[in-house]
């Protein structure tokens, strides 16, 4: 077996560290909802969040151990899976207290799709440092995810204006 570039492991761990983040975000940012839907949105991106933290955890530790790379469906079926610690989240004060001094839901979502666009940049940069086919097709898949909570997140922009 190949040894796993300590590049690709690297964005693993940094990935993994911001899934965090974005999961305490959004649990916080749920809290300062102004109506049941963005309340219900923002849980399920944390949700999300939880998931995609739930994909770089095992891949790494896979990594570490077998120098393989799991699907992400193998994942998922998973039992046991890792949970996001009271530790893990005491390290996100700032991005807490960012949240809690946000005024309004616009700058609330600003925070939202910047960290999903840091998210994006880290998961899409990850694919050209990735030596494998299993593992590109592992950060595409991340970074389409991102993609996808940006696109939520402009959405929620626009419903927010429209009133």
């Amino acid at each position: 077996m190949t040894p796993v570039h300590k590049d690709t492991l690297q964005a693993l761990s940094t990935g993994i560290q911001a899934e965090v983040a974005s999961y305490v975000f959004y649990i916080e940012a749920a809290k300062k909802a102004q109506n049941d839907e963005q309340k219900e949105i923002l849980k399920k991106l944390a949700l999300e969040e939880k998931d995609h933290f739930h994909i770089l955890e095992r891949q790494y530790d896979s990594l570490i151990r077998t120098e393989k790379w799991i699907s992400t469906s193998d994942i998922l079926k998973s039992e046991g899976l890792p949970e996001i610690s009271e530790d893990m989240t005491n390290e996100h004060t700032n991005l807490i207290d960012e949240v809690k001094n946000a005024d309004s839901m616009d700058k609330i979502l600003d925070i939202a799709y910047r960290l999903e666009e840091e998210a994006y940049e880290l998961f899409h940069g990850a694919i050209d440092m990735c030596e494998t086919d299993e593992g590109k097709k592992i950060f595409t898949e991340l970074s389409k995810f991102e993609q996808g909570h940006m696109i939520l997140i402009d959405e929620m922009r626009k419903k927010l204006h429209v009133k």
